[in-house]
């Protein structure tokens, strides 16, 4: 074992520098997030009640892990109408902020269950469609608290592309070699998790009218589904 330490620190430590390098001398790609999230998504739905909450109120967070994930910008906007409650909680970073591991560890997996929610169904890269429109493949669960099941649709985008979850460790040397063979040299791309959740499953959802406006707001994050050249 030390002998085997031995020989693969140098190769560590070399793939380290070329990283630094990398990223050094090869700027950061530009940012697509023109306007702040509070006003991409609807802040007024005819007859539906809309409250802004705490980002320490959600499950996902607390004001110390909102703290150390180091959010550009993030929203947690409840909509509500005769028992019908839905929820969007966007979190997100300009390119270059936070590595993908760190990013990737922001799930309802982690955080929900970690706060008393239990994972009833768990499927992955979910297809997600709404009229003409196909989004990039969803990660979805059901989870409930208290009597309280909601359905769960989140995304991680990074530089507009979905990736499945896999619960991470610390960011380390061998994490960013991980990283590297999954998502290619540059790993500093603008990174968006979203989360849409409901007492109500999405087809009942998507028979309201108000629907509308708030899968067109999340069409403008750069959900649409991308198709390879």
């Amino acid at each position: 074992m030390k002998k085997f330490i031995i020989c693969t620190l140098p190769l560590l430590i070399l793939t380290a520098l070329g990283i630094f390098g990398y990223f050094t001398l090869v700027p950061a790609p530009t940012a697509t997030l023109r306007d702040p999230l509070a006003e991409i998504i609807p802040q007024q739905l005819t007859g539906w009640q809309i409250q802004d909450m705490d980002l320490a109120d959600s499950p996902e967070s607390s004001a110390r892990v909102s703290e150390f994930l180091n959010f550009d910008d993030a929203i947690f906007r409840i909509f509500e109408q005769d028992g019908i409650q839905i929820g969007l909680y966007i979190a997100y970073w300009n390119p270059g902020k936070v590595s993908y591991r760190w990013a990737g560890a922001h799930t309802p997996d982690t955080c929900w269950v970690v706060n008393g929610w239990t994972c009833l169904n768990r499927q992955y890269r979910v297809p997600f469609n709404y009229e003409s429109s196909a989004f990039e493949p969803a990660e979805f669960g059901i989870y409930q608290k208290d009597g309280l099941a909601l359905n769960v649709y989140f995304w991680h985008l990074v530089g507009g592309k979905s990736f499945s979850y896999k619960q991470n460790s610390t960011p380390n040397i061998l994490g960013a070699l991980i990283d590297i063979k999954s998502h290619g040299l540059n790993l500093r791309q603008e990174q968006f998790f979203v989360r849409l959740s409901s007492n109500k499953d999405l087809n009942s959802l998507k028979k309201l009218p108000v629907f509308d406006a708030i899968a067109q707001s999340l069409l403008r994050l750069g959900l649409q589904l991308k198709t390879e050249d």
